[in-house]
């Protein structure tokens, strides 16, 4: 009896509208659509900035015709030239410093420490506090506070302090499984530490060290919100177009530059990601 009625429930339940329509749709063929929508959503934008950038009636629409001519006048304009440059030697200072700190921490964590999940928290807050308000803190007391004056290298710490982390996980990820293992094979057989270093750990680290670099690199070349209260006359280049664009209005060069970073930046991404993939893979 208790069988039938449990039978007659279950059934009732498979009937039911919202069961029915659930079993009707290709959960499968959803995902898919939706997956597409937000590609198309993210990746439109950048899209149709790299169109208008070929557009010869500018930021008219739709598309006049095919030119080169906006990559002409970005190459022509001095102010974009200077804050490419100052952007290009702030990120290759902050690349190196943001290499040798996170190399040397992801380097700490093959051994167990006192305090190393703490300092992994602690490192993963420069990721998760926001631009704006770390770069108004560091103003206050970089400036204020130790009366430094404002300048491009004083952005720096400020853009170690976001790179680090990227570079930190980068790495940990990237490092072989048995490093430790073999230092400690290694060292059993009598080589010194800096024989050790050379020989073992420096050529299975370096591909994934190269990988964190380039995503250092271009965390900095990108960033502009930490450094928009420090670096005074010298604008980076992210900053030199939000001067402009808000100045006056995006001006089609602009696209031409957006389209040319855009492609810079995705190249380096994918050079380092592919490092890291390729290094995690083979160990």
């Amino acid at each position: 009896m208790m069988a039938t009625k449990t039978e007659q429930n279950s059934s009732a339940n498979n009937n039911s509208p919202l069961i029915r329509l659930f079993e009707a749709v290709n959960v499968r063929r959803v995902l898919l659509v939706f997956v597409g929508f937000m590609i198309l959503y993210i990746y439109a934008p950048i899209l149709s900035l790299i169109g208008f950038s070929f557009n010869s009636g500018g930021l008219t629409f739709p598309f006049v015709g095919f030119t080169t001519d906006w990559y002409t006048v970005l190459f022509e304009n001095q102010e974009i030239i200077d804050a490419t440059i100052r952007s290009l030697q702030l990120a290759l200072v902050v690349t190196v410093i943001s290499t040798v700190l996170s190399t040397a921490t992801a380097l700490a964590y093959r051994y167990d420490f006192w305090g190393q999940r703490g300092l992994l928290y602690l490192l993963i807050l420069g990721i998760i506090t926001p631009g704006i308000t770390y770069g108004v803190g560091a103003s206050l007391t970089l400036t204020e506070l130790a009366g430094l004056s404002s300048g491009l290298w004083l952005a720096a710490p400020v853009h170690v302090v976001w790179t680090v982390p990227f570079a930190v996980i980068v790495l940990l990820a990237g490092f072989p499984r048995n490093l430790a293992e073999n230092e400690r094979a290694a060292r059993v057989m009598g080589a010194n530490q800096w024989t050790r270093f050379r020989e073992i750990i420096l050529p299975q680290i370096a591909p994934t060290v190269l990988g964190a670099a380039v995503f250092a690199f271009t965390l900095s070349y990108n960033e502009a919100t930490r450094g928009l209260l420090l670096v005074g006359q010298d604008n980076t280049l992210p900053l030199q177009i939000f001067a402009t664009a808000t100045g006056t209005r995006a001006t089609p060069e602009l696209f031409a530059l957006g389209t040319v970073t855009t492609v810079f930046s995705t190249l380096l991404l994918a050079v380092g990601g592919g490092i890291v993939f390729y290094t995690s893979s083979s160990t």
